[in-house]
């Protein structure tokens, strides 16, 4: 057979082409994904309320006022023939006896020791005696006399060295022709303090007058009594005016 030279340019051709490397297609790029956004961080949570700070307590004080309320109640109701000589007064006792007795007792009752005691929480006794603070004492009545008015030692079983007592030693309600109603108080003031082992005792009364004790009706014992216990320690706010403890 006859080769042309065109023929072995054809095949030539062809051989080239076939050893030629391939073409490597492109690696199809993947889809873009979008970044989830970060989780957010969580909220803090609100702060615990800070709790208030407890106000300090007072230290108790060291010094000690006892305070002895009476079991007493006395009444006088006198008129316009006590002024007239010793027949008068003879009368007059004699149509007042039943009276007074009853103004007595209920005198007794209306200020008993739990109501002088109430009264006297009404007002600061402390700063009305002139004392420097101090633990303020209620104590059982004492009903003789002769102890409360006239004992210069303790009535208690305290020994603290800053030391005072108060003492009601009467209660005394009277009406007077000219001069209407009142109530009277006596007091006894006794400082220990300083280490005293016998008191420096001030004695003294109040006394102011009354509008509607005893009551005339039922209706009216609120108002009267209220009005007692008032009184009683407005008489003690003017004995105390009296009291210059030495301490």
């Amino acid at each position: 057979m006859r080769i042309t030279s065109s023929s072995l340019v054809i095949a030539f051709a062809a051989t080239a082409l076939c050893a030629a490397p391939a073409v490597a297609q492109e690696t199809p790029t993947a889809p873009e994904t979008t970044a989830a956004p970060a989780p957010a961080a969580p909220a803090e949570a609100p702060a615990a309320p800070v709790a208030a700070a407890a106000p300090a307590t007072a230290p108790t004080p060291t010094c000690e006022l006892h305070v002895f309320p009476t079991v007493e109640g006395k009444a006088m109701t006198t008129t316009m023939l006590s002024g007239f000589g010793i027949i008068g007064a003879v009368a007059d006792a004699s149509m007042n006896k039943d009276r007074n007795i009853s103004e007595a007792e209920y005198l007794k009752e209306a200020l008993g020791p739990r109501l002088q005691i109430e009264a006297l929480k009404s007002i600061d006794l402390v700063a009305n005696l002139k004392l420097q603070p101090s633990q303020i004492i209620y104590e059982t009545p004492i009903a003789d006399r002769n102890i409360t008015t006239k004992a210069q030692s303790r009535l208690s079983s305290s020994t603290a060295p800053c030391y005072a007592e108060l003492i009601i030693t009467q209660n005394f309600y009277t009406k007077k022709a000219i001069y209407g109603r009142s109530l009277n108080n006596r007091f006894i003031f006794k400082d220990f303090r300083g280490g005293k082992t016998q008191a420096e005792l001030v004695k003294g009364r109040g006394g102011n007058g009354l509008s509607h004790f005893p009551p005339k009706t039922t209706g009216e014992t609120e108002v009267a009594e209220k009005e007692l216990r008032e009184v009683f320690a407005k008489n003690f706010e003017e004995f105390a005016r009296g009291v210059h403890p030495a301490n």
